[in-house]
């Protein structure tokens, strides 16, 4: 008889789910673990992704920063998991895939992703069509509008770069390229070649490239273009110096097939003339107009 009083009473002082009328004894918001995952929602594909296409380049952006789907839906999601429930709240992409339309302008989303709210683990995948929008990206914007921060010249010391030479500096320019570099144009001058680049640091990376293939050395000189948020911008010009001639290597000034011999440091070279066997003497000015025959490159 009294253990049936204290079951009784026991029960009558059991806690119940408002909800659901469950019995229980754990409460994760004053329901029962059930009732408190049927009220979580992890996904609203409605305003998860905000991804631009680039209609020139193909390529997606999140603001002004570059980017791809997958990483950018992925972000939203924890963004707006942790709004919602807390900064800590520890969140898992359990698995992601994306499919792009083929005109870019939307992709087919399939995500799964696990959180733990208030103790309990959360499970949700959703499959929803995400817009992107159309917008042309600032590489693509300032590669139509001219824009370089930088001109890389090509020359060589007392003689013009050959062919050769000039083909190896411009690949060297275009292998060179970053996510975000570009090249603006190219001009070929009598004297050499210039390349306009979108960087300063970019030029700098293809003149570095460009001596340590060739030989030669170079320099920088910066002026002041103008002013934007307060900061002075600076235009960088970078001159490369290939070398001059060397001995042993054969030029040809007009008619002439001329062996050099000796290097005479500012004056010009001493050689013999391959079609007479005689000695030559041309001068640094000369030299200008003299085409290397045998070139490494």
């Amino acid at each position: 008889m009294t253990e049936k009083k204290d079951d009784l009473k026991r029960e009558k002082w059991s806690k119940f789910c408002p909800k659901c009328g469950k019995q229980t004894d754990e409460f994760f918001d004053s329901m029962c673990k059930d009732c408190f995952k049927q009220g979580i929602t992890l996904l609203a594909p409605e305003r998860l992704v905000s991804v631009s296409v680039c209609p020139h380049c193909g390529g997606f952006f999140k603001g002004k920063e570059r980017t791809s789907i997958e990483p950018a839906v992925e972000t939203a999601v924890r963004k707006a998991i942790r709004k919602k429930y807390g900064a800590e709240t520890p969140v898992e992409i359990a698995g992601l895939s994306v499919e792009l339309a083929e005109n870019k302008r939307s992709a087919h989303v399939s995500i799964t992703v696990k959180a733990e709210i208030s103790g309990v683990d959360i499970e949700e995948t959703g499959v929803f069509t995400a817009a992107l929008k159309r917008a042309i990206c600032d590489r693509c914007s300032r590669i139509a509008g001219g824009y370089y921060a930088a001109i890389v010249q090509i020359r060589a010391e007392v003689r013009i770069p050959t062919d050769k030479e000039l083909a190896l500096a411009e690949n060297i320019a275009h292998a060179s390229l970053g996510e975000s570099d570009f090249v603006s144009k190219e001009r070929m001058l009598k004297e050499g070649l210039d390349i306009y680049v979108s960087s300063a640091e970019y030029g700098r990376r293809i003149s570095r490239t460009v001596v340590k293939e060739l030989g030669g050395s170079f320099s920088e000189n910066k002026k002041l273009y103008g002013r934007k948020d307060g900061r002075d911008i600076y235009r960088v010009t970078f001159l490369v110096r290939l070398p001059g001639f060397k001995q042993g290597e054969v030029v040809k000034i007009g008619n002439k097939k001329i062996l050099v011999e000796k290097v005479i440091e500012r004056k010009g070279i001493e050689g013999v003339d391959l079609n007479t066997d005689e000695p030559v003497f041309v001068s640094k000015k000369e030299m200008m107009m003299a085409k290397i025959l045998n070139p490494k490159y």
